[in-house]
């Protein structure tokens, strides 16, 4: 085995400022984007629990979520 070798090459893209819904469970993804409401603010799936939010509807979902009667727990970081 030759410890050298170069590693295999990732390419690799880092976003700042993006919303993310991230659900307990897979389910709970599915009936989220399954609203029409929500699902419309849905940029992408990331994993089979988090929802990649369109720029600028933060609001708009957070709203959405607590209509559904959800209590979103919203979390900042920001860094100098």
């Amino acid at each position: 085995m030759n410890d050298t070798a170069p590693s295999p090459r990732l390419a690799a893209k880092l976003h700042r400022r993006v919303c993310f819904v991230m659900t307990e469970d897979a389910v709970l993804a599915q009936e989220l984007l399954a609203r029409k409401k929500l699902a419309g603010d849905v940029v992408g799936r990331l994993s089979d629990r988090v929802l990649l939010i369109r720029p600028g509807r933060v609001e708009a979902v957070l709203d959405e979520l607590r209509k559904m009667g959800h209590t979103p727990q919203v979390v900042n970081r920001t860094e100098s």
